[in-house]
């Protein structure tokens, strides 16, 4: 029997211990920290909500799906509310509401009558198929115009990414929306046809918003718990990866009490690698080989993100807050990225009579932001809900979190980090799981691991 060495114990590296559990191939997780679960936190106080890292998760890949039926998972999610369907967009200093059918983006104010018509020319934009890559905001300038880059992708990078639409490789950022150009020639016109394949195909079900009763935090808890707790190692460190044959010999330590700890080694087969990347030079690899090979892997940026959760009296906010969230334009010259209506989503995320509001500062806009004091990010977040949403008085409920190196940018120049990961995974016994491939979101992560755990299990068989 064949056995893997998963290091790191994030939604990634759990997701790929529950695969090969289900699959009867052994394994051992190690996680350094004292807790699984990596940026998915959960905090409850005072009958308040707040999420630390992803607000939802979004599932629409079958495998997901199945892998969340498989583990028991999906019969404990809850879906998001109907009225979170609908977003907005802040326009002159005013959240607007982003259409959603033909009749809305037409009469929509979030658009002018010239932004509008550029929209409707995108059929008859040529396709850029030259094989050089593009970034977001160009692809989305060269199709659709500069108003709707201003005022629909601009926000909507700050919301996913927190990254700069300049700088992001739309092929890596975007796939399914570069794809529509390459295989249809026009969003537009490719629309109907891709979505009717993508039915076809058998690999998708209905996207569905998800979370939990008691947050985000749950999903890695019910991972775990589904595990034989011999196999996952928290406050774990590896202190030695050497090859030895076909495999590894693994050198750990754990913390036993304050002060003591206890030492182990064992051989794998193969090792998973499901930690972020700006923390693969301290993994103690003593193969000089597959040093220099990490050597070469590019540097992903990783903007800082600071995320604060308000609980507000709803009398004291006039926003109706009936939608997910608004996102704020870079044009708009505002402090914020946007803010999340949280307890809008989901049930529970706030006491009777009240409501919260996660806000997000920093990304690549505004790094700079983030390096004030806790004091000034909350003087700005709450001038900004004032003037936006109408929300005033003193927030009952204040929950901050910080995040140095949120969110893998999908940067200009990435096929060159991918590149490297698979030449890599050609020349040793190694994979990767994680945001930093296929999508930084929980639902894509999860994907990237299940199919990491499917690579793993034939090669266990072959």
């Amino acid at each position: 029997m064949k056995k893997a060495l998963i290091l790191g114990g994030g939604i990634a590296g759990l997701t790929v211990a529950n695969s090969l559990a289900l699959r009867g191939i052994d394994f051992l997780l190690i996680e350094k920290s004292t807790r699984v679960g990596g940026a998915i936190r959960t905090f409850s106080r005072d009958g308040f909500i707040a999420e630390g890292g992803p607000q939802t998760f979004i599932a629409e890949e079958k495998k997901v799906f199945d892998f969340l039926r498989a583990t028991g998972i999906l019969e404990k999610t809850i879906e998001a509310r109907p009225a979170a369907k609908k977003r907005f967009i802040v326009r002159g200093g005013k959240p607007r509401v982003v259409p959603m059918s033909p009749a809305t983006a037409v009469t929509t104010p979030l658009f002018s009558l010239l932004g509008k018509i550029r929209l409707l020319a995108e059929p008859f934009i040529p396709a850029k198929r030259d094989g050089n890559a593009e970034s977001v905001a160009n692809f989305v300038r060269r199709r659709i115009g500069k108003e709707m880059y201003n005022y629909a992708l601009n926000p909507l990078v700050a919301g996913i990414f927190a990254g700069n639409p300049e700088t992001l490789d739309v092929r890596f950022a975007f796939p399914k929306v570069w794809n529509l150009e390459q295989r249809y020639g026009s969003l537009i016109r490719g629309t109907f046809p891709n979505a009717k394949a993508k039915k076809a195909s058998g690999n998708y079900e209905k996207k569905r918003t998800l979370s939990f009763p008691q947050g985000m935090e749950t999903l890695p808890k019910l991972l775990r718990a589904k595990l034989d707790p011999r196999k996952v190692r928290i406050h774990s460190e590896i202190t030695n990866l050497t090859r030895e044959g076909s495999g590894w010999r693994a050198h750990w330590r754990s913390r036993a009490a304050v002060c003591t700890f206890f030492e182990e080694d064992a051989f794998f087969d193969e090792i998973i690698v499901a930690t972020p990347p700006h923390t693969w030079g301290e993994i103690p690899f003593s193969d000089p080989a597959l040093r220099a090979h990490f050597s070469r892997v590019p540097a992903l940026a990783t903007p800082p993100v600071t995320m604060l959760t308000l609980g507000f009296p709803r009398a004291n906010v006039s926003h109706p807050l009936d939608g997910f969230g608004m996102l704020v334009p870079e044009k708009e010259n505002r402090k914020i990225l946007g803010t999340l209506f949280t307890s809008s989503l989901f049930p529970g995320r706030a006491p009777e009579g009240f409501v919260t509001l996660s806000t997000y500062l920093g990304g690549s806009r505004q790094s700079e932001i983030t390096h004030l004091s806790a004091e000034e990010q909350l003087k700005i977040v709450r001038e900004e809900l004032r003037e936006l949403l109408g929300a005033t008085g003193e927030p009952a409920f204040i929950e901050r979190v910080e995040n140095p190196q949120a969110i893998p940018q999908y940067n200009l120049g990435y096929e060159d980090f991918f590149k490297k990961l698979s030449e890599i995974e050609s020349a040793f016994p190694l994979r990767f799981a994680g945001n930093f491939r296929g999508g930084i979101s929980v639902g894509q992560t999860m994907l990237s691991a299940l199919e990491t755990a499917e690579k793993t299990a034939l090669a266990a068989h072959s």
